[in-house]
């Protein structure tokens, strides 16, 4: 029986090597069930699908525990939003999922005063308003709202005011 996704506020999201045996071990470890339609693969990135390799490597995945947490596991790349090589500790960002906008929205703005945005929140095209920003502390956010299926893949930013970003990818963990 497929487990239902259940939505949290705080999703620790792990970056690692390996993320597709990283994924197996921790189902195992923890008895928890991927939520394949979650997962993203690189080869899914607009525009990535001929990146040797990309049909391995997570962008985003999510494993659901029957209490209601989330674990993400995605692959730890280079170019990261953490400057550089990861170290331990900051392997690990918190993601914040939210089903209103503009709650998002100030909890990204607060979150950026004092810090660096590293990803704009925009409409992404996985159907998400996403943002990143490290705050005044160096904790890295991640910010989720998934949109009604009318709101998904626009081109222009979504919830158009707020702080400039100056990282890079628009791919989480990317």
């Amino acid at each position: 029986m497929a487990t239902k996704e259940i939505f949290q506020r705080f999703v620790p999201l792990l970056y690692v090597h390996n993320s597709l045996e990283a994924i197996a071990f921790y189902t195992d470890v923890f008895g928890v069930e991927e939520l394949t339609e979650r997962t993203m693969l690189l080869s899914q990135v607009p525009g990535m699908d001929r990146t040797p390799g990309a049909d391995r490597v997570v962008v985003y995945s999510k494993l659901q525990f029957t209490d209601g947490s989330a674990l993400g596991v995605a692959e730890l790349a280079a170019d990261t939003k953490a400057d550089g090589e990861h170290i331990i500790g900051n392997n690990i960002h918190i993601g914040l999922a939210y089903e209103d906008p503009a709650e998002q929205r100030t909890a990204f703005d607060k979150l950026a005063g004092d810090g660096t945005v590293l990803e704009d929140l925009e409409n992404r095209f996985w159907g998400a308003a996403y943002g990143a920003v490290r705050d005044r502390y160096g904790v890295i956010w991640e910010t989720n709202c998934y949109l009604p299926p009318g709101r998904r893949r626009r081109s222009r930013p979504a919830l158009l005011t707020g702080p400039r970003r100056t990282g890079t990818s628009g791919v989480p963990g990317l």
